[in-house]
């Protein structure tokens, strides 16, 4: 397994002219080898990919199958790029920087609107199970904030201001009946947010495991796990690629997507050898890997259901009334890869 760092693109513009690229490619998601033509060769058209993924311990079961040989065993070699602006992860999958990576439902729904036609090819960790801990919004001890409510006003930190994480806040606030856009957002990586969360420089954050434990540990207080709340049954987080590269890749999508299946039911049975992935894989400490959280025993497999929950909550708090109509006319059903559905 290979790593290669390298510096973040623009964020949402970059994915807005990313759409020129692929303009010509954004047909229906092509469907998977006819399964019934035992002769079909299904030998990977490409076997060493690269996949960007955005470092959390979600990615404990990617580790897993990549320390296990199962990626291997499906003729793929894989080389994992750390990226923490997902904008610039959409944007490399255009460009065709990458063939693989990570983006949230919000991401890949706000890529079609803007013309880009990315494509669903598989879950990260699975679909979220009612006792998921994945993401959580964490408030500062000194803050005085007590629930979703209390953030009206106050500085909350999130990977992403246009993210996942910041939509399912918003919501969340909403429903406790706070005014969610005072909330003033403030864009850090994971990694950080511990940190700035103990010096005062937020009053909150949404994050990610291992970090997650860092303010925890500091005395915050966790005001609730987001997606397990807004995405019950369903999968928030996926690998995905471009139309163009399905049309030119079919057996290679099939092989990843396989493997990325094995992996997340290989990493729920043996746990802690999917934390021990993570030491080699993230860079964390043992005593870190060891505290990795993620969605243990997940089904697999893509549903249609977080796309529609999330085009919902987009439509209700996009302002621009263009994009709110772009993103209210798609057919969420054409931006998943027909074999990734169970």
């Amino acid at each position: 397994m290979k790593f290669l760092r390298r510096r973040a693109l623009g964020g949402i513009a970059a994915i807005a002219g990313a759409g020129l690229l692929l303009a010509g490619c954004s047909g229906a998601p092509a469907a998977s080898n006819d399964e019934g033509d035992a002769n079909a060769d299904t030998t990977p058209e490409k076997s060493s990919l690269t996949v960007a993924i955005n470092p959390s311990s979600q990615f404990a079961p990617l580790f897993h199958g990549i320390d296990s040989g199962i990626f291997e065993e499906h003729g793929l070699d894989l080389e994992i790029v750390p990226q923490t602006d997902v904008a610039a992860i959409v944007s490399g999958i255009a460009s065709g920087q990458y063939d693989f990576g990570f983006a949230t439902v919000v991401h890949v729904i706000t890529a079609n609107a803007n013309g880009i036609p990315l494509r669903t090819v598989s879950t990260i960790e699975g679909q979220i199970k009612p006792d998921d801990e994945g993401t959580v919004t964490i408030a500062s001890a000194e803050s005085g904030i007590t629930d979703f409510k209390d953030l009206e006003g106050k500085r909350l930190a999130t990977v992403g201001l246009s993210s996942m994480n910041t939509l399912t806040t918003w919501a969340l606030a909403d429903e406790a009946g706070a005014d969610a856009k005072a909330i003033e957002l403030v864009q850090l990586p994971f990694g950080q947010m511990a940190a700035a969360l103990a010096n005062g420089d937020v009053d909150a954050a949404v994050m990610q495991w291992p970090f997650a434990e860092d303010a925890l540990n500091a005395g915050g207080v966790a005001l609730g796990y987001n997606n397990r709340v807004m995405f019950k049954n369903t999968a928030t987080t996926f690998f995905n690629t471009s139309q163009s590269f399905i049309d030119q890749n079919p057996n290679t999508v099939q092989a990843f997507s396989d493997a990325m299946i094995e992996s997340i039911e290989a990493a729920s049975e043996d746990p802690d050898g999917a934390r021990e992935a993570l030491v080699p894989g993230l860079g964390l400490t043992e005593e870190q890997a060891a505290g990795a959280r993620w969605n243990i025993g997940g089904v697999p497999y893509v549903n249609l259901d977080a796309f529609e929950s999330a085009q919902g909550f987009l439509t209700k708090f996009t302002e621009d009334a263009s994009v709110k109509a772009a993103i209210e006319k798609l057919d969420v059903s054409t931006l998943v890869w027909p074999g990734a559905l169970q």
